[in-house]
């Protein structure tokens, strides 16, 4: 009895001590339990608007141009209280002449997508980033992303996505004509040239309609063509920043491209008038049987354009005197920081361009019919064929010439470019009428 009674005690007294001091234990726990799984938010070194401009991108998945961005913004502005930015949408047409016009009266953005121009980066508008970069940063970017955002040994821009051009063939038109499609996407000219003329139907024969081989399409900025202009191993501007299309290798590009509209008449008749969206139109509709074309128009045509029920694959550019299927391209394309008093909102830009183009974005640039330039997102299209291909091709691309005035001598190249495919101007005037109208911009070209 004696043990059953100090067992009863001991209990009670336990169960007193309990009930005094209980509360105060779980009050104490339960604030140690809180305070751990807090999410702890960093207050920013600096606070204030960064102001944001950037051009379109297509996302082929909805149709939206500038949703992705929107979310990154909003998801940027929840992480990091009292930063804000201020965005605005650029057009693709006019958006680069708005930024230069700002950036020459001191009314640019704070981040623009031209980390790789050089009128903005030798005009001295942007900020060096060099010191933003981590080495593992450097390491996972390609070397050719970071080449083109480099300029006398300084970085001056970050690269966020790549894009390419390739050829669209139309299957089942290849199939009709008994045109067997190029092995593993690769031909020489030679043979480009006959299958084109395979499939250009036969102006006014009845019950068929007309057909023609190939389609493009020119305007400032697009290089869908130049894979014939180069394909014999042209260069517009050689290593040394001279112009170079004044050759017996341009002459042979320009002259295959004449040809093929006015000699071989293999090309749509438009072809020359045409703009991107009615050239993609003509490919969509089966009037073209091959389109040079933005790659960003494989997924939009498997997307967004189910009502043409077209199947197709795509090939590189033929391969003539350069045993390479040469193109030009503006490759990459990346955000730079325009000039800041203040170095603390420098970094809260490059952070807020950082996070916009995270590596965690990758699989996203699929989406946008775009390539990564990182090392890490070599395997974004391991399972897609066509944009594996694409992909690949981007070797063979040459990056646009670091000249300050390249958007003014790209006009004249395409101006004349025009003037021969839809008036019929001779490969030998447009060549040498090309030089003449740019030699003003290399006399004056001091960078």
């Amino acid at each position: 009895m004696t043990i059953k009674r100090v067992l009863t005690l001991f209990l009670c007294f336990t169960i007193i001590i309990y009930i005094i001091t209980g509360p105060i234990l779980f009050k104490k726990l339960n604030i140690n339990y809180i305070n751990y799984y807090k999410v702890e938010t960093k207050e920013p070194d600096w606070k204030g608007i960064i102001s944001f401009w950037d051009y379109p991108n297509l996302d082929t998945t909805n149709g939206s141009r500038f949703g992705w961005i929107q979310k990154r913004i909003k998801e940027f502005e929840k992480n990091n209280p009292g930063i804000y930015i201020d965005f605005r949408p650029l057009s693709a047409e006019d958006g680069r002449t708005t930024l230069m016009a700002s950036a020459k009266i001191g009314a640019n953005p704070d981040i623009g997508p031209i980390g790789s121009e050089v009128f903005f980066i030798s005009s001295g508008f942007l900020e060096p980033l060099d010191s933003y970069f981590t080495e593992d940063e450097r390491k996972d970017y390609k070397d050719e992303a970071l080449e083109e955002v480099t300029y006398k040994e300084c970085i001056y821009g970050i690269p966020w996505a790549a894009r390419g051009y390739t050829l669209l063939l139309n299957k089942k038109i290849f199939e009709e004509r008994n045109v067997e499609l190029p092995p593993e996407g690769q031909w020489t000219y030679e043979e480009f040239v006959e299958s084109l003329k395979k499939l250009t139907s036969e102006e006014g024969k009845r019950g068929t309609e007309n057909v023609y081989g190939i389609n493009g399409y020119i305007d400032l900025g697009c290089y869908n063509i130049s894979g014939l202009l180069m394909v014999d191993g042209a260069r517009f501007i050689d290593d040394n920043g001279n112009y170079a299309f004044n050759g017996p290798e341009a002459l042979k590009g320009l002259t295959k491209l004449y040809e093929l509209k006015h000699v071989h008449k293999v090309t749509h008749p438009q072809f020359g008038e045409m703009n991107k969206e009615e050239a993609l139109m003509s490919f969509l509709q089966g009037k073209s049987a091959v389109l040079m074309a933005d790659a960003w128009m494989v997924p939009y045509i498997r997307n967004m354009a189910g009502k043409y029920n077209v199947e197709f694959t795509v090939a590189g550019y033929p391969v003539g005197d350069s045993e390479l299927p040469l193109y030009m391209n503006n490759t990459y394309l990346s955000y730079g920081v325009f000039k800041q008093s203040d170095p603390n909102k420098i970094k809260a830009c490059v952070d807020f361009i950082k996070y916009i183009t995270d590596k965690s974005f990758t699989e996203e640039l699929a989406n946008l019919g775009y390539f990564s330039p990182r090392k890490s997102g070599d395997l974004l299209y391991i399972e897609d064929e066509e944009m594996q291909r694409i992909s690949i091709s981007l070797n063979y691309a040459e990056p646009l010439p670091k000249n300050k005035n390249w958007w003014e001598i790209d006009a004249i190249i395409q101006y004349n470019l025009r003037e021969m495919l839809v008036f019929g101007k001779s490969p030998e005037e447009v060549m040498r009428d090309m030089e003449e109208q740019v030699k003003k911009y290399f006399n004056s070209q001091k960078d």
